[in-house]
């Protein structure tokens, strides 16, 4: 919209006249075109200082001051982008019709001013649900690696409740950066999450229940054409039942890469120090978790239809052999719209996980592969009570496959929730 305001305004002859150079100064018209190619490829800075040289050689051409005066307004240099529109605004030799143009620019570019003191967001999201699962007897994630039971005891159903709350705030400098000529928006991203997943019924033990508090926060670099990087610092407090149970701290790197509006790459890295209140647990499961990832994501159809595929490497160190884990995992995702307002989603993975030690009373190191199957789908109410919240249903299958039979598993879950976003 901005181009085609100012574009309107630059096709009057009256503003494209320009006084003749000197046979050994540069010519205006192609220093002109240059500094719109760079604006067009995001060197917005590069942009702004051809269209400087040009004004401080031919101050009476309007074009390019209108032109300076949109790159200015792009960088969120208002009163300046405003200082350049209103001299051509009270020039006498402006067309009327260009005038009315400059006026409505005007009027946008306040309103801009206006949203751009806004520069801390903050949102809440909750989720809260029910679930049945199959089998109980293994912690919630092999990053935590707690068994409540041997994984050779029989397999224990549940079902309960799960509740999750978090407050996310993003806060952007008044002005972006310069970097090798793009625009770069600095950021603070600080997340704070309480989730709990409770059991209920007579058969369970309270100690299943699991509790979860997290922070992360850190800064993030965006080049909203074509990459963004963030650094969070992450801090996780766990609790088995009433008890405390690991307290877990890290970094956590990512870069993505914006090949096109369809097209992006991200490398991350989570590297987690664990820690964890019982002495007993301490001595064998304390280490550091780290992995390395590359996620491929394509969309289609006007981003209607997405595929997500990746892989990642992920070794969980700790102090006693039998505890320390390396492997690989694989991942193909997809989601496309199921009915109107309504999305379907598949994940499929797949996990290796080799030991270092030998398990107790067996004579060959623990060797595994964890395959997964997700299905879901999730239906926005746009009107009615339930307006701005979303249904989501999601069935997962997991089959674990061991070297030893003590260790095979499988396991299945089904999940329902309403969920909402608070801005």
């Amino acid at each position: 919209m901005l181009k085609n305001i100012i574009g309107s305004a630059c096709i009057c002859a009256c503003l494209m006249t320009q006084q003749s150079f000197a046979a050994e100064t540069i010519d205006p018209e192609a220093l002109f075109e240059e500094a719109m190619q760079y604006r067009e490829d995001g060197d917005l800075f590069r942009s702004i200082e051809i269209f400087e040289t040009i004004l401080s050689n031919q101050p009476d051409l309007n074009r390019a001051r209108l032109e300076l005066a949109v790159s200015y307004h792009l960088t969120r240099r208002y009163e300046e982008a405003k200082a350049e529109l209103t001299k051509v605004l009270n020039n006498a030799d402006t067309p009327e019709a260009v005038k009315l143009t400059i006026t409505a620019y005007l009027a946008q570019l306040s309103g801009d001013v206006k949203d751009s003191t806004e520069r801390s967001k903050s949102s809440i999201y909750l989720s809260a649900g029910l679930f049945t699962d199959s089998n109980i007897n293994l912690g919630p994630a092999n990053i935590i690696a707690k068994e409540l039971e041997d994984a050779s005891s029989t397999e224990r159903s549940g079902a309960g409740t799960q509740f999750l709350f978090s407050f996310s705030n993003r806060s952007r400098a008044s002005k972006p950066l310069n970097i090798g000529g793009g625009m770069i928006d600095f950021e603070w991203l600080t997340q704070g999450t309480a989730y709990n997943k409770s059991h209920v019924g007579d058969s369970v033990d309270s100690n299943f229940n699991l509790g979860v508090l997290s922070l992360s926060t850190g800064p993030a670099l965006v080049n909203a054409k074509s990459w963004r990087a963030a650094l969070n610092f992450k801090f996780d407090k766990l609790f088995f039942g009433d008890s405390p149970y690991a307290f877990y701290s890290g970094i956590n790197p990512l870069f993505t890469y914006s090949f096109s509006n369809e097209l992006e790459v991200t490398f991350e890295n989570i590297t987690t120090l664990k820690e964890y209140s019982d002495e007993t647990l301490d001595s064998s499961l304390k280490g550091t978790y780290t992995s390395w990832g590359l996620d491929v994501a394509k969309f289609y159809t006007s981003s209607s239809i997405g595929i997500q595929a990746g892989a990642k490497y992920h070794d969980n160190g700790a102090e006693t052999a039998v505890q320390h884990y390396t492997g690989a995992e694989f991942y193909l995702g997809g989601q496309m719209p199921a009915w109107k307002n309504a999305r379907a989603y598949i994940t499929l993975s797949s996990r290796k996980y080799s030991y270092e030690g030998i398990e107790t009373g067996e004579t060959d190191k623990r060797d595994e592969t964890e395959n997964l199957l997700s299905l879901g789908a999730n239906h926005n109410f746009k009107s009615g009570n339930l307006k701005s919240w979303t249904l989501n249903a999601q069935a997962t299958y997991t089959d674990n496959d061991s070297n030893l039979d003590a260790f095979k598993y499988d396991r299945s879950a089904l999940e329902v929730n309403m969920r909402r976003y608070f801005f």
